[in-house]
């Protein structure tokens, strides 16, 4: 996961469990690591961006990423899942091009 374009979009990381998962094991493999909250990192105009593995705990799970506005979590501005590590990136990527600048 590249956290340094996080820090250089001005985001701020609050919470990162997801940077100590083994993230060249396929995601079966450290199931057992996989909660809801991952990740998070709070960004410009109330933004931020969180992480989880859906259902936490579950090898059939995925990944969400969601942008988040004004503490909407509801209503996430973007979503995303994905099912592997090589998607988390590109899923990540996608939500980084939506913050709003």
């Amino acid at each position: 996961m590249d956290t340094k374009k996080i820090i250089e979009l001005g985001g701020t990381i609050s919470f990162d469990d997801i940077s100590h998962l083994n993230q060249l094991a396929d995601t079966s493999m450290i199931v057992d690591d996989l909660k809801e909250d991952l990740f998070q990192a709070a960004f410009p105009h109330d933004q931020l961006i969180d992480i989880g593995w859906h259902p936490e705990f579950c090898e059939n799970g995925t990944f969400r990423i969601s942008l988040i506005k004004a503490h909407d979590w509801e209503h996430p501005i973007f979503s995303e899942k994905a099912n592997s590590w090589t998607e988390l990136n590109k899923a990540i990527s996608n939500t980084l091009n939506k913050l709003e600048k």
